[in-house]
């Protein structure tokens, strides 16, 4: 299970980017493609028991929306079905007040096809309670760093002197916006309630639980420009801002005309840098500000790992020497941001961005090493100072890749793992006659597979979980993970691929087995490698689903339909119908029949197609 604090930066992006789920089908407003989507901050928040949770989204080409709210055990807890209007459906309901804790999953369809996407919530008895300290207030300032604890209601907030400032803003996937914002000043209301001159660190919270630190020093002391030429990238004009809390604002335009009430009180600041990613710490509904004398903490430096050219495994570099190739990853806290250079300039935040999309990572790119480099890069991150700057110094070795380092991968290889593909492609002497040959060297050239030895790809052998989500992983250039501790009892830290199954079970690729078990020697079977190649997919941003009516459609082609376990049987439908998997000669599919390493390459080739098929040219 994801971090609650991913979780929660997560629900900031629903309103810039409509992810939309595009689906066609007949019985809706016209023939034209169904599009859903929940716009509302109800998605990937906590609430408390007794809590309101409101709902708002749009539709395209449906009439009504249905609307599903299951807890954690499955059980109903609410349903309704909102008419369309404008393209627009709202609903909400209140949790009972001994709502069980956990997970609670939003279920949103329309007309015959019960579900279209789902979002996740979360109910905690900690959740967002709401402030009882003054009837009516809809804002309160507190802490030891204020002399005094002030509430202000709406009207009173309406009431004081207001200003307008437009904010250049980017969020972290990461995309360019505007927001046109009005509202009384931050500094105001810090001023009614006599901030002291020893504040050091301040905290926002909204209703909905959301909650964002800062340093005193980040948000007021240092400047904050509007950068009006933002979609150009360039800081011409770039004007001084001042923080506001909004209580008319509008996102993703800088027409004042357009400015609504919805989710105000909002915090609103400007950029310290043209590229500082600041939507999400925009806090909504704003319920309270805790001002404290607290020294703020400071972050932990990057840590850097160094990626072989030839094995594409982490390398030891003793002595700081590398091979000409060798990629240069930068780790760190992934709440953060790692600013880094490589021409010997202390970095700051006119510098590179190492982690530049924390939702993208193909956009994190490691830093290429072909002449001797140095390194300098810090965290930068919100709440605590920034880490001090750590310099890393790498020679290259005059080492070509693919020089001898075949020989080495192979030797020193973990028990189980393969050996890697170097250069452009292994030529295995025992693929001639296979019929996956192109798709093994194909996958073998992007060294995405690897063979067993270094001539040898043994296309009949059995694949196993842990090698079939390293190649999935592998596929979608993610990051290797850090397995919470207990989180698969059968999954030491120190196999080669605890990185991979870490990855894959936080982007839920794999989910395990009862118990706390991965099985990660156990052969993939065939459904189960359908399963997984799905929910790759849907990380990948292909959130695809099918109607009852049209999983049995793909199913039914299948003699052994009736052998495909249920839980498996969307996911396989879904690849089926995507292309990405096909059934056996003799028209079945084999379901629980192992898979073999020639269907892992034509399956991982015909994936990478499906979700970026001008990359797999």
């Amino acid at each position: 299970m994801k971090p609650l604090r991913m979780v929660k930066l997560l629900a900031c992006v629903l309103t810039v980017l409509a992810v939309s789920l595009l689906l066609s089908g007949a019985g809706y407003a016209d023939d034209g493609e169904v599009k859903v989507n929940l716009t509302s901050h109800s998605s990937h928040r906590v609430y408390g028991p007794g809590d309101r949770v409101e709902m708002e989204g749009t539709a395209q080409n449906l009439k009504e929306v249905s609307i599903t709210v299951q807890d954690e055990r499955g059980e109903l807890v609410y349903s309704c079905r909102p008419q369309v209007e404008k393209g627009v459906f709202t609903a909400g309901f209140t949790l009972e007040p001994a709502a069980a804790e956990g997970k609670y999953t939003i279920i949103l369809g329309g007309a015959d096809r019960p579900e279209l996407k789902r979002y996740k919530f979360s109910v905690s008895s900690a959740g967002g309670p709401e402030d009882q300290t003054a009837a009516g207030a809809v804002l309160t300032i507190n802490g030891d760093g204020v002399a005094e604890e002030v509430s202000f209601t709406r009207a009173e907030l309406e009431a004081m002197s207001r200003e307008r400032e437009i904010f250049s803003v980017v969020s972290d996937w990461p995309g360019n916006l505007f927001v046109a914002a009005e509202g009384v000043p931050l500094r105001t209301l810090l001023e009614q309630a006599g901030m002291k001159p020893e504040a050091q660190m301040i905290t926002f919270l909204g209703s909905d639980g959301y909650r964002i630190d800062f340093t005193v020093d980040e948000l007021l002391n240092e400047p904050r420009y509007y950068y009006p030429n933002l979609m150009e990238s360039s800081t011409d004009g770039k004007e001084a801002v001042q923080p506001l809390i909004a209580l008319q604002r509008v996102e993703d335009d800088d027409d004042f005309a357009k400015m609504s009430d919805r989710d105000t009180p909002v915090l609103c600041f400007g950029q310290r840098a043209l590229t500082e990613q600041t939507l999400c710490e925009y806090v909504k509904r704003l319920k309270t500000i805790t001002v404290t004398t607290e020294s703020p903490a400071q972050w932990e430096p990057p840590a850097v790992k160094i990626i072989d050219p030839d094995t594409r495994q982490e390398a030891a570099v003793p002595g700081g020497k590398i091979k000409k190739g060798s990629e240069i990853v930068l780790t760190g806290d992934p709440k953060v941001k790692i600013y880094y250079t490589t021409d010997g300039g202390t970095p700051d935040l006119e510098s590179k961005i190492y982690n530049v999309s924390f939702h993208v990572p193909t956009l994190n790119k490691p830093i290429a090493v072909e002449n001797d480099i140095t390194v300098k890069a810090k965290t930068v991150g919100w709440g605590k100072r920034d880490s001090e700057v750590v310099t890393f110094t790498f020679t290259v070795d005059g080492l070509q890749p693919g020089q001898s380092a075949a020989e080495q991968a192979v030797e020193d290889r973990p028990s189980g793992q393969e050996a890697a593909a170097t250069g452009n492609g292994v030529a295995f002497t025992d693929i001639q006659e296979s019929w996956a040959r192109e798709d093994i060297e194909y996958m073998s050239a992007r060294k995405l597979v690897r063979g067993k030895s270094e001539t040898t790809y043994e296309p009949g052998s059995e694949i196993t979980r842990a090698e079939f989500a390293a190649l999935l992983v592998r596929a979608l250039d993610l990051p290797e993970g850090v397995l919470r501790e207990g989180q698969f009892q059968d999954v030491a830290g120190t196999e080669w691929y605890a990185g991979s199954v870490a990855a894959a079970a936080y982007e839920e690729i794999i989910t395990g087995y009862d118990g706390g078990f991965f099985k990660p020697d156990a052969c993939v079977t065939r459904e189960e490698m359908a399963a997984m190649i799905t929910r790759a997919a849907r990380a990948a941003g292909k959130e695809e689903t099918l109607s009852g009516g049209g999983r049995e459609q793909q199913l039914a082609q299948f003699r052994d339909r009736q052998m495909i376990s249920p839980w498996a049987e969307e996911d396989v439908a879904l690849a089926v119908r995507a292309g990405i998997i096909k059934g056996l000669p003799g028209g079945d599919f084999s379901p629980l029949t192992n898979a073999d390493r020639a269907q892992s390459a034509a399956v991982l080739k015909r994936f990478l197609t499906y979700i970026n098929p001008a990359a797999a040219q």
